[in-house]
C-alpha cells in the first residue's frame, strides 16, 4: 500500500512536470514568433530597398522620356521623329524602360507592371511604378479671383448646384467665399466674401462658446490667405457651409448628397459634387490629351451658354459641352496601341496626337461640325498640349505578401526632380 508521503512525492512530480511543459511550450510560442518576427522584419526590409529600386526607376524614366523617339505609325505620321521597326527593337535592347517613356510622352500613364528587382532570383520580392500625367484636372489655387467666374459656373452647373428660386445667389456665395480664402487682402468679395477680421473669427468664437455650434462647427479661426495643400480644406469656407445664414452641407457640395438636409424632404437638393474636378496642383490649365470627357466639358468656350448670365444656363447648354466633351475624348482615345503595332502591326494607325488648337479643330470637324457652337479663342485659353511638368508617382514594393507603397507628387523641371508631396503606406 502506497504511504501517504510517496503519494505527495508522485504529485509533487505531476506538477512539476506540468510546470516544466508550460513553460516549454512557451519558450517554444515564443520561438515560433520571434522567427516570424524576424521573418517579418527581413521582408520589409527587403520590400524598403524595393521601393528605393521603384524610386530609382522612376526618376529615370522622368528625368529621359522627352528624349525617346517615338514610333512612327504605318502611313507615316509620328509624334516625334518617328521609327523603324528595326530602330525600334534596338530601342528596346538598348532601354528596359523604353515603352514606359514612349507611354508618358504621348501624355498617357505608364506602368512597368510587377517587375523582379532581380531577375535571377524572381522570388526575392517585386516593385511596380505607375506614373500619371496630373493636369488633366483644374488646378483650384489657380482660380483665385473673378476672372474664374467662368470655370466655376461650368462646374457648378455640371455638379448639379442650383441657381434659381430660393438658390439664385447660391453660385456667387461659393465663389466669393473661395476667392476670400484664397486672396491675401482683408476685403470681402461682393456680398457674401468672408475674410478673418469680418466672420471666421467670430463664427470660431460662437462654436467655442457654445452658441450656434452646429451651424459654426467647420469654421476655422482665420481665412487661409493662400493656397490650400488639400481639397478638404473647402469645408471650412463660408460659401461651402451657409447661404443667407442657413446652413447647408458642404462635404455634399464636394462629394455629392443632399446640399439641406435639415430642410423637409420634399425641399431637398441632390447634388452630385465637383472634387472630381479639381487638383492642387498643376498650370491651371487642362491637358485634353489626358482629360476625360466630363472635364474637358467644363472648359469655358467648349461649356458656351447661349446666354450668358449664368442663371439662364439650360439643360440643352450641358448637353452641348458634354457632346463636345464626347467628342473630343473619344478622338483623342484612338490612339495607336504601341506595344501591339510593333509586333503585330495592330492599333489605329491614322492617329497622330494633336498639339495645337487648329490640329484639335481640325481633328473634330467630322464629329462636331456646325451642330455644336463651340468658342475656340475663349476655350484656348484654357487648353494646354504642352510636356508635362506634374506628375503622380505611385511605386509598391511587394514580397511574401508584404508591401510597401509610396504616393508622391513630383515637378520635372531643368532636369531635375522636385518631390511636393510623399506619403508612405497611404
Amino acid at each position: 500500500m502506497m504511504s501517504r508521503k510517496s503519494g505527495s512525492a508522485i504529485v509533487g512530480a505531476v506538477w512539476i512536470l506540468a510546470v516544466l511543459s508550460v513553460l516549454i511550450a512557451t519558450y517554444a510560442v515564443d520561438a515560433q514568433l520571434q522567427t516570424r518576427i524576424n521573418l517579418y522584419l527581413q521582408e520589409r526590409v527587403r520590400v524598403d530597398h524595393l521601393t528605393d529600386a521603384g524610386i530609382a526607376i522612376a526618376e529615370v524614366i522622368l528625368l529621359d522620356y522627352q528624349n525617346v523617339t517615338v514610333p512612327a505609325t504605318s502611313n507615316g505620321s509620328s509624334n516625334g521623329a518617328g521609327a523603324s521597326q528595326s530602330e525600334i527593337d534596338d530601342f528596346i535592347d538598348k532601354d528596359r524602360w523604353y515603352w514606359e517613356k514612349v507611354e508618358l510622352k504621348n501624355n498617357r500613364e505608364c506602368s512597368t507592371g510587377a517587375v523582379p528587382v532581380d531577375p535571377l532570383n524572381p522570388e526575392g520580392g517585386t516593385v511596380t511604378v505607375k506614373i500619371n500625367p496630373i493636369e488633366s484636372l483644374w488646378n483650384i489655387n489657380s482660380l483665385a479671383s473673378r476672372d474664374s467666374d467662368p470655370v466655376w459656373h461650368a462646374i457648378l452647373a455640371k455638379s448639379g448646384v442650383p441657381l434659381s428660386g430660393q438658390w439664385d445667389e447660391l453660385w456667387d456665395s461659393i465663389t466669393a467665399g473661395w476667392y476670400d480664402w484664397r486672396d491675401s487682402d482683408e476685403g470681402d468679395t461682393g456680398e457674401y466674401g468672408a475674410e478673418t477680421g469680418t466672420f471666421y473669427k467670430e463664427a470660431y468664437e460662437d462654436c467655442v462658446n457654445g452658441r450656434d455650434v452646429e451651424k459654426n462647427k467647420n469654421y476655422l479661426p482665420a481665412s487661409r490667405d493662400g493656397e490650400i495643400s488639400d481639397l478638404d480644406d473647402l469645408i471650412h469656407i463660408r460659401g461651402f457651409n451657409e447661404y443667407e445664414d442657413e446652413p447647408i452641407n458642404a462635404q455634399a457640395l464636394l462629394d455629392g448628397g443632399i446640399l439641406n438636409p435639415l430642410a423637409k424632404k420634399e425641399d431637398q437638393v441632390t447634388v452630385k459634387g465637383f472634387r472630381k474636378y479639381f487638383t492642387v496642383f498643376g498650370s491651371g490649365k487642362i491637358n485634353v490629351n489626358i482629360a476625360d470627357a466630363d472635364t474637358i466639358s467644363t472648359i469655358p468656350g467648349i461649356f458656351n451658354p447661349r446666354n450668358k448670365v449664368p442663371d439662364d444656363i439650360t439643360e440643352d447648354d450641358m448637353k452641348d459641352a458634354e457632346a463636345v466633351g464626347d467628342a473630343i475624348a473619344n478622338q483623342l482615345r484612338k490612339k495607336t496601341d504601341l506595344r501591339k503595332a510593333s509586333t503585330s502591326g495592330g492599333g489605329d494607325d491614322d492617329y497622330q496626337q494633336p498639339t495645337s488648337m487648329s490640329e484639335l479643330r481640325s481633328l473634330l470637324e467630322e464629329e462636331v461640325g456646325g451642330t455644336i457652337e463651340v468658342d475656340w479663342t475663349k476655350a484656348e485659353q484654357y487648353i494646354s498640349f504642352v510636356p508635362e511638368m506634374f506628375f503622380e508617382i505611385s511605386i509598391t514594393g511587394e514580397s511574401l505578401g508584404i508591401t510597401h507603397t509610396v504616393k508622391a507628387v513630383a515637378i520635372v523641371e531643368d532636369n531635375k526632380i522636385r518631390y511636393i508631396r510623399w506619403q508612405e503606406d497611404p
